[in-house]
């Protein structure tokens, strides 16, 4: 710290005159931590209301495909399969304090389940806003979950498998979310996880899936 800044911060702190060098020091030591703390508590307020917003804007009912019906038109090749994605809020406090059920179908035969996913968010002091991925030991089970949202009450951490360090963390920029995981963490997250994500009030990215919110 420059002389100046110290001398300004024993002037907030009340006149130093008639103090001795090292108390003079220790109010200014003070002064700075105070400022880091209050810093620190500031940035962990904004992640929790950004978090807050995330998880109102998730939730719902989404199905893939606007964007790839155009691009198959332009092509020879046939267009991917449509998916409707649902994502509900449940209580499951075994896994965190705020967590999600999303199950995709296909969107034109709901009896067709391609996964069902628990996402459990969380706030973190170093990285910001972590989502972990839980994957079901047994995905009959729990099929059909949005129906019946009170049976996510009882899963377990034996019911479900994710992957330590395969985290995506989300990032807030206008009116925009974005995710990714951590390459140096993440070495075996699996050829279907999803590594990267966006999200605004009616879209989402889910790696190469594009989904449009209808409800």
């Amino acid at each position: 710290m420059d002389e100046g800044a110290r001398r300004g911060l024993v002037s907030c702190a009340g006149s130093a005159r008639g103090a001795a060098p090292l108390a003079a020091l220790g109010i200014a030591a003070a002064a700075s931590a105070l400022g880091l703390v209050g810093g620190c508590a500031s940035q962990e307020k904004l992640r929790n209301q950004e978090l807050t917003e995330l998880l109102a804007w998730l939730p719902g009912r989404y199905e893939s495909g606007v964007q790839a019906d155009s691009s198959a038109r332009r092509s020879l090749q046939p267009p991917p399969e449509r998916i409707a994605l649902i994502i509900a809020k449940v209580y499951t406090p075994r896994l965190g304090r705020h967590v999600l059920f999303a199950q995709e179908t296909a969107a034109d035969d709901p009896r067709r389940v391609m996964s069902e996913r628990m996402w459990s968010f969380r706030v973190d002091d170093r990285r910001g806003i972590l989502e972990t991925v839980y994957a079901f030991k047994d995905p009959l089970r729990w099929r059909d979950g949005q129906e019946h949202l009170e049976v996510f009450t009882g899963v377990v951490a034996e019911d479900v498998l994710t992957v330590p360090g395969c985290e995506l963390a989300w990032k807030k920029a206008g009116e925009e979310f974005t995710a990714t995981q951590d390459p140096l963490l993440c070495r075996d997250a699996g050829g279907n996880a999803v590594r990267s994500a966006e999200l605004t009030p009616d879209t989402l990215v889910l790696g190469e899936y594009r989904f449009r919110k209808t409800r």
